[in-house]
């Protein structure tokens, strides 16, 4: 029965005016009431105390479902409120409505666009649009944590057309604080996820196919409903649809946008499973709001939502708030868990700089120590050629004295003769004993026996420039340790004089 809810319009209802999207405040509501609408509303108006405006009569349920007469909006709508004749919102409203707001700008830009179709608001600068600054800004300085948000603008436009700027601020008020629309402006619009995420169960619930379907095409909620629910349905459709949707919202809330939110996509259905991503969301851009243009079909729609169950919402809300702690919990736990990553690896870096210092400074030292060993093997190498050069001219000596072994030789200061070998023997023997050693340790030695026959010289010398006292056997004895030291000092001195000149 709901599918063929929208079915009987004629394309002249919504489809003869092309692709453009129905401008808002599009619609005239007639003011026209009978005799016995009158007489009923005014029985439970004054059975509905203004003093206790909280205490509905019973009657009033189904006498606001039934649909408010246009004339009596403005008072009923102040009553389900609750602001009806609050002096002291009124004063409020016109000290606001002098302060100045950082939105204003925004809010200047949003009027222009706002019921463009409606002839009250249509004129630039007119009452209407002054008026609906007005109440914007008052709103905007008066919440300061909200501040203005778009979507506010098309709610105070619906409520100025039925009441004073001054009740039209209050209202507004009441619906933002008293109705639960002013969370979902709120700063990361924490509420409105949770009220697409109901809508998102109950559709899964109510209507799978239409469900699966947009999952497979990649419609999601916010897509079409973000703004259904922040402006109350204002800002598409016509004002008949308008004015009967704020009718039951004031009377039962929050609940009563999933009932048309279902009720919409429920009487579409057939139309949207035949569509993909770009035709669903020009249907609910151009077509759906459209199809609700004429009284008759207004009155249908709110009829179906009645009856359309919501009562699970308190279930997916706890269902949600769950999912969310769980997800925050897990977020928590990231955050954690990316602290102690953080610090650990700042204490990895740290110990990665301090090893890669002892590195390179084991480098500098590791080259300070190859500079070193290169300049021990140009050491040992300059030994080893020393070395090398030493035992060559051993050799050539060893050579020479060999060959020159069976001939004497005579000293050229003595008649003593001696043979070479005999008189090299010392220097000989040790460079054959001790290799390593080179012939300049030969030469050292004979060095030293120079020293030694100086020395004996000096000594004698002293002795005999003496008083000339001493015995001749002395002088013999003398002679004769003299003669023997000389010959041997001749001996060695000649002899080393033949291996230098390599006689």
């Amino acid at each position: 029965m709901q599918e063929e809810l929208l079915d009987d319009s004629s394309p002249t209802d919504y489809s003869s005016d092309g692709d453009e999207p129905l401008l808002s405040g599009t619609g005239e509501v007639s003011k026209n009431c009978s005799i016995a609408q009158l007489d009923e509303w005014q029985g439970i108006l004054h059975e509905w105390y203004q003093d206790v405006p909280e205490k509905r009569p019973k009657a009033l349920t189904a006498l606001v479902r039934s649909g408010i007469p246009e004339a009596l909006r403005g008072s009923v709508w102040q009553r389900l409120a609750c602001v009806e004749n609050r002096k002291e919102m009124f004063d409020s409203y016109r000290v606001l409505i002098t302060k100045e707001t950082s939105c204003e700008t925004v809010i200047q830009r949003d009027i222009n666009r706002t019921f463009p179709a409606h002839k009250f608001f249509k004129e630039n600068g007119g009452t209407g649009q002054e008026n609906l600054y007005k109440v914007s800004k008052a709103y905007a300085v008066y919440d300061t944590e909200v501040g203005y948000c778009q979507g506010l603008s098309y709610i105070a436009a619906s409520l100025l057309l039925h009441m004073p700027e001054e009740e039209a601020f209050c209202v507004l008020v009441a619906l933002m604080y008293n109705y639960g629309l002013r969370d979902m402006f709120k700063m990361g619009f924490e509420s409105l996820y949770l009220r697409l995420y109901q809508l998102n169960r109950l559709m899964k619930d109510q209507l799978p196919d239409l469900y699966e379907h947009f999952a497979q095409m990649g419609v999601e909620s916010h897509m079409f409903a973000s703004q259904w629910f922040l402006s109350l349905f204002t800002a598409r459709f016509p004002l008949y649809f308008v004015f009967y949707i704020l009718d039951v919202f004031l009377l039962d809330g929050i609940p009563v946008l999933f009932q048309v939110a279902l009720t919409l996509l429920s009487t579409c259905r057939k139309d949207l499973l035949e569509l993909d991503f770009e035709g669903i969301l020009k249907y609910f851009r151009v077509t759906l709001p459209k199809k609700c243009r004429s009284e008759t079909q207004a009155k249908r729609l709110m009829k179906l939502s009645f009856e359309c169950k919501v009562k699970k919402l308190r279930k997916y809300e706890l269902e949600y708030m769950a999912k969310k702690e769980e997800k925050n919990r897990k977020e928590q736990e990231l955050k954690q868990y990316e602290q102690r990553y953080g610090e650990e690896r700042a204490k990895l870096q740290h110990e990665i700089s301090t090893l890669n210092e002892k590195v390179e400074q084991m480098v500098r030292e590791d080259r300070k120590s190859a500079g070193i060993i290169q300049d021990y093997k140009h050491i040992i190498q300059r030994q080893e050629t020393d070395n090398g050069r030493l035992h060559t001219m051993l050799d050539e000596l060893t050579s020479d004295l060999c060959a020159g072994a069976s001939a004497p030789l005579r000293h050229p200061t003595s008649s003593y003769f001696f043979s070479p070998l005999e008189a090299a023997s010392p220097y000989v023997g040790n460079a054959m004993r001790y290799p390593h050693k080179s012939a300049a340790s030969g030469i050292h030695q004979s060095e030293d026996k120079e020293k030694e026959i100086a020395q004996t010289k000096e000594q004698r010398t002293k002795r005999d420039d003496g008083d000339g006292d001493y015995d001749e056997d002395d002088d013999d004895d003398d002679d004769d340790d003299d003669s023997r030291r000389h010959r041997r000092s001749s001996d060695a001195y000649g002899w080393k004089q033949h291996a230098i000149r390599g006689d």
